[in-house]
């Protein structure tokens, strides 16, 4: 009897777990404020709802100390399971190894031709490594529509180019009290990358870099000058937009009402919601070269010394999936790089004439932000660099010859580094 009661104390030891078994645990980290915060713990609830298996736990912090702390994680060897990654600084850590090579899942797995995709947020050697989650797109036009209709201006379309665009400012660039400065500005194009500097260079047929991105051409490339000229001379030839030295200690110019119009990306459509004044979106205007302007996209990648690596899979498919991308797309997180969801972004009348930019992907109009090694480093010296000639301490020329030659110097550093 005792030896009875002990074999079934035994058994039912040994099945317990199988009854009772606990999840395995995915850790997710990623960077954001409340609001972007708020919507991610939904997707990640809504996984974790729909999982017997697979519990995942969201970690978030701020942008700069996200990537100290995963720097930290990583060298310690506990990196999280799945982490968000900016093209900024996937070459470097793809390039040591911190990703786990996903090519076969996403090949097996993922439609690509479903998603808006850049593949240099992505893959790196011929092997992808990320899943891109959203996009991001910069050179919009955002207008004040008070401000046109007071001063019986057109509402800007397709059909402007440079010339109508300068010649919209110019009326709606008003001195009222005639003391040199406008209470009105007509135009503010900002000077870091997404939001005009690199749609201005490529519309005047310009570039940033070379094709094979070793080399700043900024200067040495007559286009590109021809670019940069442009954004110098609507600040001190034509005065229809302030000096960089005006706008320190202005965070967004055109939320105080008295910007007509101004470029940016599409993630300050969140914080235009609430303004006090009618405002209307419409892509860049066209410049020598056409009209271009940028893409940007966030991916999801997995710790290639992860625990987990197929239950941290599921939960990428599940992000970039239609219920994740509807969650993030609802909740105004991020615009949802599968094609079936990003319209629900643009659910609001207001905003709905900005799904017409998407055409201008398929047409290869949307150029990526020439992700390199180091690319934070040459992109911040770019743009403090030329800052100088916003600033009207210096002429642009001088400004990009400068440019050039220290983001040049930056690269070969990154590149040799990333090659030995």
């Amino acid at each position: 009897m005792k030896r009875f009661i002990f074999l079934l104390i035994t058994l039912i030891l040994i099945g317990l777990p199988l009854f009772g078994q606990s999840k395995i645990e995915i850790v997710y980290m990623r960077w954001g404020d409340l609001k972007e915060i708020e919507i991610e713990k939904k997707i990640v609830e809504s996984f974790n709802q729909s999982q017997n298996k697979i519990f995942v736990r969201l970690e978030s912090t701020a942008w700069g100390a996200y990537w100290q702390q995963l720097q930290n994680r990583i060298a310690a060897g506990n990196a999280p399971d799945v982490m968000l990654i900016s093209g900024a600084y996937f070459i470097d850590l793809a390039s040591k190894g911190v990703f786990l090579d996903i090519t076969d899942w996403m090949n097996k797995e993922i439609n690509l031709k479903n998603y808006y995709y850049t593949p240099e947020v992505c893959e790196w050697n011929g092997k992808k490594y990320a899943m891109v989650r959203d996009i991001t797109i910069g050179g919009v036009m955002y207008y004040n529509k008070d401000l046109f209709d007071k001063y019986k201006v057109r509402y800007p379309d397709w059909t402007w180019n440079w010339n109508k665009w300068l010649d919209a400012a110019k009326k709606l660039t008003i001195d009222e009290n005639k003391d040199g400065t406008p209470e009105i500005w007509g135009l503010y194009i900002p000077t870091w990358g997404e939001g005009g500097l690199y749609p201005i260079i490529w519309s005047a047929g310009g570039e940033i870099l070379t094709k094979d991105r070793r080399a700043c051409v900024i200067y040495s490339n007559p286009k590109s000058l021809e670019g940069l000229k442009f954004m110098y001379d609507i600040r001190y030839k034509y005065k229809v937009c302030p000096s960089e030295s005006f706008m320190q200690g202005l965070a967004d110019p055109f939320m105080t009402g008295n910007f007509a119009m101004t470029t940016g990306i599409t993630s300050f459509i969140v914080g235009y919601k609430k303004l006090p004044f009618r405002w209307g979106i419409a892509p860049i205007p066209s410049g020598p070269a056409g009209r271009h302007m940028t893409v940007n996209q966030l991916s999801l990648a997995i710790y290639s010394k992860s625990k987990y690596p197929r239950e941290a899979w599921e939960f990428i498919k599940f992000a970039v999936g239609p219920k994740g991308q509807e969650i993030m797309g609802k909740g105004y997180q991020a615009i949802p790089a599968l094609k079936t969801k990003t319209r629900v972004y643009f659910d609001e009348e207001n905003i709905r004439p900005a799904l017409k930019i998407f055409e201008l992907y398929e047409k290869g109009q949307l150029k990526s932000l020439n992700f390199t090694p180091s690319w934070l480093e040459w992109n911040n010296m770019l743009e403090t660099t030329l800052g100088y000639a916003w600033q009207g301490r210096v002429d642009i020329e001088k400004a990009a010859k400068t440019a050039e030659e220290r983001v040049n110097k930056i690269l070969k550093e990154a590149w040799d580094k990333l090659n030995k």
